[in-house]
């Protein structure tokens, strides 16, 4: 392997590091909003939580409204994830 392959590779490494923070940049700007039973949250392209809204009504019972918020972020997790997979053609 020659000097220039290496020069090669590592310009090639760089090109796509370069690909992959513009990616994180593009999906940091993404948001999903999800609702499920009472309980609305957002989350951007990374993933990272960005808000809960709880309705009034489920203030009551702990253990439902855990339950709910769980399932919520799932939620939105996997519609995110197919947004994403969608957008990327995969």
């Amino acid at each position: 392997m020659g000097m220039f392959d290496g020069f090669n590779k590592a310009k090639e490494m760089m090109s796509q590091f370069s690909e992959l923070q513009q990616l994180q940049k593009k999906l940091a700007k993404k948001r999903i909003t999800k609702e499920l039973d009472g309980v609305t949250v957002t989350m951007d392209g990374t993933q990272s939580l960005k808000s809960i809204e709880i309705d009034e009504e489920l203030l009551s019972d702990k253990s439902k409204l855990e339950k709910r918020i769980v399932s919520a972020i799932e939620g939105a997790k996997a519609d995110l994830q197919k947004e994403v997979a969608s957008e990327m053609g995969m």
